[in-house]
């Protein structure tokens, strides 16, 4: 797809990225959980993903944005975590404006979140068999742009990119909560590892943990 440019996110990209992430995650059963108050919850996730955007790339930029080569538009993005995963200190968060966001949404919702991610990790780590491998996450594509070939395209240059550069880890994992996106990634070659319910805290979300070996697409 020459019309389209992939590039690493700027900081000044962020807010209009967070943005894309919210319109794209806003249905999903797994965020619904974390931010019970429906009238919030897109504040919330905007927030969120400022946040985990920030986190990320602090120190190298992890995440991708997908743009329009003509005009510029930011279309989509994708974060890819290396192995090691991302070390942060108290003062990120704070820079992050985790005060804030904990005094308009509470406690509770911070733990929710927390806690959230603590079982999706431990779910997709067990499901993956290994304590190193890299982590898909964060993928998006605006509403008005899916269906064209631009996710697929954007994974699976990213992929490339990846086996190009012959990494010592071999193993790509991520988790979706969405039946349509277990589709989209086994179109790429992932095969699913496992699928259920999930309980948290009483309510439950339907999730599925997909892999894929980077040595079968050299």
């Amino acid at each position: 797809m020459d019309e389209l440019l992939i590039e690493k996110i700027q900081a000044s990209e962020s807010d209009e990225v967070a943005g894309i992430l919210t319109d794209a995650f806003i249905t999903n059963p797994a965020y619904s959980l974390i931010f019970i108050k429906e009238n919030e919850r897109r504040e919330g996730l905007c927030r969120l993903f400022k946040t985990s955007l920030l986190i990320l790339n602090q120190k190298q930029a992890l995440t991708n944005v997908i743009k329009e080569k003509e005009t510029g538009k930011i279309i989509g993005a994708f974060t890819l975590i290396p192995p090691q995963g991302v070390k942060t200190g108290f003062s990120v968060y704070l820079e992050a404006g985790i005060l804030r966001f904990i005094l308009k949404f509470g406690i509770a919702t911070l733990s929710r979140m927390l806690r959230l991610d603590e079982i999706n990790k431990n779910t997709l780590k067990e499901a993956m068999a290994a304590s190193e491998y890299y982590y898909l996450s964060m993928v998006a594509i605006r509403e008005e742009y899916r269906g064209k070939g631009i996710g697929s395209h954007a994974i699976s240059n990213a992929i490339q990119t990846l086996v190009s550069s012959k990494p010592a880890c071999r193993l790509l994992g991520l988790t979706t909560q969405l039946a349509e996106n277990k589709l989209f990634y086994s179109r790429l070659g992932f095969t699913t590892l496992s699928e259920g319910e999930i309980d948290f805290k009483g309510e439950k979300y339907y999730n599925y943990n997909m892999k894929l070996d980077l040595l079968d697409r050299r």
